[in-house]
């Protein structure tokens, strides 16, 4: 289950650190309407989950053409999520495959999916052969679904997959939560056609254990944040990994005051990584920063405290010199919100505050999608159902 439990921070002064570890490849709520800031953009709920078409998404919107892309941690025929595309309009929603128990093809999806060419790859976080997930392959009309890897093959196989697979050429690349050679997960790659599966790196205690995200692939250098462990605050690092080599590199350890408990993924830009955490920093609600892909310079750019959003479980995307993301609560209703803010850290708006149940939505897990001036996300909750909902945002 995805850790939403978060460790007791330790008011330490931040130090940057930099380590190398050769490791071998081895109960009932009002009806509430989301405020808009006056300047900002329109706000549209397209889609309501229900418990049939799906519900619950924790993961982010792919787009191909005028068609968005997704997938539910619950619901579907067998309640343990589904596939499926809309219309970037709010129509013609289509259930593509529903995940079932048996066969056991993979249960509840935490991630998005990945689009190469014409097909559709993604992982579930349970069920397969080995109970610990799956990468699966499936065509964009929701025809040929095959799992290309069962996770937990091995000893040294990593297992419950909580991110998205990054391609590069015909290669994956992504990392369990748990497994490897000391269980507490990996970085991968593996061919799109499930050939070559390698454990790249194990995680451990020292530096960095249980990511929660996808990672940033640069040439042969990945990025990437592990949710605990890497210090005796036990709040997480950010890292890099050098596949020639196989030098693993801490670029962060957070410790509390600097934030803690990363669950997003990192965002590449030039030679600067962005993220954010969900806890820790001045407030103990979580904080975005930057910081160089060498572990130089970072920079705790906005501390949330409630009223401007908390707990950012997503990633940031950017726009030229704007990021925009979104906090799974807090905010001006409590629900979440979704924001932009300046890679320098100034000019914080929020755009939209979620509330506490009914319509447009609740409590957002995943990270925007930017499209033509628009942005699209989904809630986990909230909504005409109260199972979630697909909204946009014109800029």
């Amino acid at each position: 289950m995805k850790k939403l439990a978060i460790i007791a921070a330790s008011l330490v002064l931040f130090a940057s650190c930099k380590k190398s570890d050769n490791t071998t490849p081895a109960p009932t709520t009002p009806i509430t309407t989301p405020t808009v800031t006056p300047t900002g953009g329109t706000y549209s709920d397209l889609f309501n989950f229900t418990s049939s078409t799906g519900n619950g998404p924790y993961g982010d919107l792919i787009i191909s053409g005028s068609t968005l892309y997704g997938m539910t941690q619950n619901g579907g025929a067998n309640n343990v999520g589904c596939i499926f595309s809309i219309g970037t309009n709010g129509s013609g929603y289509k259930d593509l495959h529903d995940f079932s128990v048996s066969p056991a093809d993979g249960e509840l999806p935490y991630g998005d999916l990945t689009l190469s060419g014409t097909i559709l790859y993604g992982m579930a976080y349970q069920g397969g052969a080995n109970g610990g997930g799956v990468i699966f392959s499936i065509n964009m009309d929701g025809s040929g679904y095959t799992i290309i890897h069962n996770f937990g093959t091995n000893s040294s196989d990593g297992y419950y997959p909580l991110g998205n697979l990054t391609i590069v050429g015909s290669t994956m690349y992504g990392a369990t939560s748990e497994g490897g050679v000391n269980g507490l997960g990996n970085i991968f790659s593996i061919s799109t056609t499930g050939t070559g599966y390698t454990n790249l790196h194990s995680f451990k205690t020292a530096t960095g254990i249980s990511p929660e995200s996808s990672l940033v692939v640069s040439g042969t250098m990945i990025y990437g944040t592990a949710y605990l462990g890497g210090g005796s605050n036990n709040d997480g690092v950010a890292y890099s990994f050098n596949m020639t080599g196989s030098v693993y590199t801490i670029l962060c350890t957070f410790t509390g005051a600097n934030g803690a408990n990363p669950d997003g993924s990192l965002l590449l830009s030039g030679t600067t990584l962005y993220g954010m955490t969900n806890a820790g920093g001045a407030n103990g609600d979580g904080n975005i920063f930057s910081v160089s892909t060498t572990g130089t310079g970072f920079t705790d750019l906005l501390d949330f405290n409630g009223a401007n959003g908390n707990a950012a479980y997503g990633a940031l995307i950017i726009n030229g010199t704007t990021l925009y993301g979104m906090t799974t609560s807090g905010g001006t209703q409590a629900g979440g919100n979704v924001f932009s803010i300046n890679t320098n850290g100034s000019g914080f708006s929020n755009l939209v505050s979620f509330g506490l149940g009914g319509s447009p939505g609740a409590f957002p897990h995943g990270s925007l999608l930017l499209s033509n001036g628009v942005l699209y996300g989904m809630t986990n909750s909230g909504g005409a159902n109260g199972e979630g909902v697909i909204f946009n945002y014109s800029l």
